[in-house]
């Protein structure tokens, strides 16, 4: 063995070329023809320790004569591309083994020489080769520029089949739906099965739609099912193909889907804050402008019952009084403002807390309450004793609502932005909830005044407080961000006037 080839040397594979010919002037001339050529030749005149000098040598470009003494260079060639499917191999042969230098070819060899060569013909397979390794780096950075761009773009990106199972999805999935790609891809209809029950037509339906001849692309916002349980709004719209890219069979959509759930939360923030605001002024222009007359009707029904002790009406006059100077009391209590003392807390301390204190309700009605949290939960920018006020009458509505036996299920866990604090109870009460009336503070005999509260606490800790009805299940969720922005800062220690804070959508 000879060649300019130092083992240990800081060289890389594609900068060194091993040459094997028996031939040691030949080998001689390649490798000085390859110093010439910016490369580092490792030149083996025997076949002997040629795979055990590749194992600890990396390469890109071997020069193999298919008829050496001890070994076939056939074998040698296969063997050497075994070790590195990649590597490139290329023949040597003289005018009477042509045939072997085809079948080499046919093995795996990318190119070949036929002896005798010149210098020019052994450069100019060179460049070939280098021509070749520079399409194969653009070619793979290319893949892997596409690669990052389809695994780490913040939305699913998928290619569904007509009968609805997944061809393809990229990594996302795991953090939007909690699954990883391998778990999900080639499992029938389980994109339809993730769906929320109340989506899952409409769904199936637009899919149908995108299938057929002709039909119109996908474009849908639908609920899902996260992994965990919660509820996930996605934003699915189909990709358009160019007409060569599609094989006519099995038909395919291609597609996004987009976490919107972030967004939705900040639509529903926002429409409150409008519902707040016409509240807050019809109910203080309801509560000045009833309680004057009012009071002269009471004054005068008093007068009437003094003058006539025996007449009835003017009793029944003063008890209708009476009951809408508490409601004028309610509208008043729930326009005062509120104070808010914000500082870093963690909801697994607010929550324990809760259940502590409400022990003895909870052994009283023969319930469970499971607690499940997130134990990666950030801690979160609130007011302790608000949130903990909130928390308590979510539980008591729940206790109220509850049979012996029954479970209540608090699950704590995150989002993008927020994080959600789940109060998942029974509720067999055999009719629908109307949710735009369950958190209204005016509904005389409404089914809890503390809903009413927690609504209101929770918007003025920059959060939202949804319900949602499934089944025999009642389901509230208190959403907050996890970010602090300025205006949480600032009104920290201040006084927060009812009609800023008080929400008023599901």
């Amino acid at each position: 063995m000879s060649g300019g080839s130092v083992i240990g040397k800081d060289v890389t594979a594609s900068e060194r070329v091993l040459v094997v010919d028996d031939d040691v002037s030949l080998c001689r001339l390649v490798c000085e023809a390859l110093k010439q050529e910016g490369c580092d030749p490792l030149c083996c005149t025997s076949s002997e320790d040629v795979l055990e000098i590749s194992r600890r040598n990396p390469f890109d470009l071997a020069f193999v004569d298919v008829q050496i003494f001890g070994i076939s260079g056939l074998q040698l060639a296969e063997a050497l591309k075994r070790q590195n499917p990649w590597r490139e191999i290329v023949v040597m042969a003289d005018h009477g083994t042509l045939d072997n230098a085809v079948q080499a070819v046919k093995l795996g060899g990318s190119d070949f020489l036929k002896k005798p060569f010149s210098l020019d013909e052994f450069l100019f397979c060179l460049s070939r080769h280098r021509e070749r390794m520079a399409f194969r780096e653009k070619l793979r950075r290319a893949e892997q520029r596409y690669t990052d761009l389809v695994q780490n773009i913040p939305m699913m990106i998928f290619v569904l089949l007509e009968d609805h199972r997944l061809e393809f999805v990229n990594r996302m999935s795991r953090t939007i739906l909690g699954y990883a790609p391998d778990e999900i891809v080639g499992v029938p209809d389980w994109l339809l099965q993730r769906a929320y029950a109340e989506d899952r037509d409409l769904l199936a339906e637009r899919l149908r739609q995108a299938f057929s001849a002709g039909g119109r692309p996908l474009f849908l916002e639908c609920r899902f099912l996260h992994r965990e349980g919660h509820l996930v709004y996605l934003l699915l719209k189909s990709i358009p193909q160019s007409p060569g890219s599609q094989a006519p069979r099995p038909p395919r959509l291609m597609g996004i889907a987009a976490d919107i759930t972030d967004r939705i939360f900040l639509e529903r923030a926002l429409v409150q804050r409008e519902k707040v605001k016409t509240l807050g002024n019809i109910a203080a222009e309801v509560a000045h402008e009833i309680r004057n007359p009012l009071v002269s009707i009471g004054g005068f029904a008093r007068r009437l019952q003094k003058q006539f002790p025996d007449t009835p009406e003017a009793g029944i006059v003063l008890k209708e009084c009476r009951r809408l100077e508490k409601i004028l009391d309610r509208i008043r209590n729930y326009l005062r403002p509120v104070e808010l003392r914000f500082q870093d807390y963690s909801v697994e301390h607010v929550l324990s807390h809760c259940e502590s204190l409400l022990s003895p309700e909870i052994e009283r009605k023969q319930v469970e309450c499971r607690r499940e949290v997130d134990p990666s939960l950030p801690d979160l920018y609130v007011d302790p004793d608000l949130l903990l006020q909130v928390f308590i009458n979510l539980t008591r509505n729940a206790l109220e609502a509850m049979g012996k036996g029954d479970v209540l299920h608090v699950r704590a866990y995150s989002s993008d932005r927020q994080i959600h604090v789940q109060f998942r109870n029974p509720c067999r009460k055999g009719r629908s909830i109307n949710s735009e009336k369950l958190f209204l503070p005016f509904d005389e005999g409404g089914q809890s005044i503390g809903l009413p509260l927690c609504y209101r606490l929770v918007k003025s800790m920059g959060g939202i407080l949804s319900f949602a009805q499934e089944g025999e299940q009642a389901l509230f969720t208190v959403s907050l961000p996890t970010e602090v922005d300025e205006e949480r800062e600032v009104r920290g220690l201040r006084r927060m006037p009812l009609a800023e804070t008080v929400s008023g959508d599901h």
